[in-house]
């Protein structure tokens, strides 16, 4: 999903140095676990024929409105499919970007949820879960789309691989800076013979963006959001929603190292890989505009020693790590089983959020476990999120 260019540095910094540089930078002001106006879920996956991903996998998805009053959110998908998945991306197959909205609306305190394979129709006679759970007869079939449906939820296209978010507004459709959002997302590798059991699963929080002052109105209600950043044309009133990170910062294996614990328990020879998941923060859902932007890696193995590289993002990336060029991320290469990766966009380019997924490997299976990641800084750029009207 992006070209990918590579340049290496190594050199020594003593930890405490380390440690004191990190620590001049203000926490980020993402958030995955308080309710917030906007919420992003990076990566939502739907292929049943594993046309893409190499094997079946849908998602689960689950907001949750966490006021005592009603929400509306107006929601969006971004298919970055390519228009042949059985080719690879090119200049002659490119991703689709497609974009497909819908509106939910929650009482209060209500979770809903829906698999995007299968959509959410609005239907009010939608059963309670069935079984007994004592006995432990309710199975994942029984309670798909249980409960108060939100409002109809789409179908996406098979095969559907991009994002999903989702913006609080008010019952006219203008947003608002509620702060009741907060969401979950679930890919899952489904039994052949039951869609909703799961043989694999893994799961991450959606990124929240915090509505700044709601209590004081600082939102102006149009259709451009300002994430971020002071006064401009484009946001005459400032910020309006909590600012992407500076950095975004991934722990992780480096690229085939082996798992001590599967290794440990007589069940290697083990690797693991990790695959990131980028979106930019500035989205011009209006013009269907993509932003094109450049991630710089800075890698510090357990020696303390730095490496550098950088990637092309076209508005939504998903790699394995092992893919950027001259396999910097590899054991081999970077020297050390773990590693720290730094993560950050030029100023004057769309900041991005971002999760990853490990998979960890050994002889006849694969397991996956989703991750989020951390945030540091803020940027002081704004970014953009620019919204259709009377949608």
């Amino acid at each position: 999903m992006g070209s990918a260019s590579t340049t290496i540095r190594t050199s020594r910094l003593g930890l405490s140095m380390l440690i004191a540089l990190t620590a001049v930078q203000a926490a980020g002001e993402v958030t995955t676990e308080r309710g917030s106006s906007i919420i992003i879920f990076p990566k939502v996956v739907f292929d049943s024929q594993g046309l893409l991903t190499g094997q079946p996998i849908d998602t689960i998805i689950q907001i949750t409105n966490t006021s005592n009053s009603l929400v509306f959110a107006h929601c969006y998908y971004m298919n970055a499919a390519p228009v042949d998945p059985t080719r690879p991306i090119s200049e002659a197959n490119p991703p689709r970007w497609q974009e497909i909205n819908f509106d939910i609306l929650l009482t209060k305190q209500q979770p809903t949820h829906w698999v995007v394979g299968s959509g959410r129709p609005q239907n009010p006679s939608d059963p309670i879960c069935a079984g007994d759970p004592k006995n432990n007869t309710v199975t994942n079939r029984d309670c798909v789309n249980a409960g108060f449906d939100p409002g109809r939820v789409p179908l996406t296209p098979d095969p559907f691989v991009g994002e999903l978010r989702c913006i609080e507004v008010d019952s006219s459709g203008a947003p608002i800076n509620g702060n009741h959002l907060k969401g979950e997302a679930t890919l899952v590798t489904p039994e052949q013979s039951a869609p909703f059991a799961t043989a694999d699963a893994s799961k991450y929080n959606a990124i929240g963006l915090l509505g700044l002052n709601s209590d004081l109105n600082s939102n102006n209600s149009d259709f451009t959001l300002c994430i971020g950043g002071g006064v401009s044309a484009e946001c005459p009133g400032g910020a309006e929603y909590s600012p992407c990170p500076e950095t975004v910062i991934l722990n992780h294996f480096a690229e085939g190292a082996a798992n001590p614990v599967i290794d440990a328990h007589g069940n290697g020879p083990s690797s693991v890989t990790t695959e990131l998941t980028i979106v930019p923060c500035t989205q011009d859902l209006e013009n269907l505009e993509r932003p094109r932007f450049t991630v710089q890696f800075l890698l510090t193995n357990e020696f303390e020693e730095l490496f550098s590289a950088s990637t092309t993002v076209d508005c939504w990336g998903n790699f394995r790590l092992s893919d950027i060029a001259f396999n910097i991320f590899n054991e081999a290469v970077i020297g050390t089983r773990f590693v720290q990766t730094q993560m950050k966009a030029p100023p004057d380019q769309s900041g991005f959020l971002a999760v990853a997924e490990e998979f960890h490997s050994q002889p006849g299976i694969e397991r996956r476990a989703a991750l989020n990641l951390h945030g540091d800084g803020k940027r002081i750029r704004a970014d953009i999120i620019r919204i259709p009207e009377g949608r």
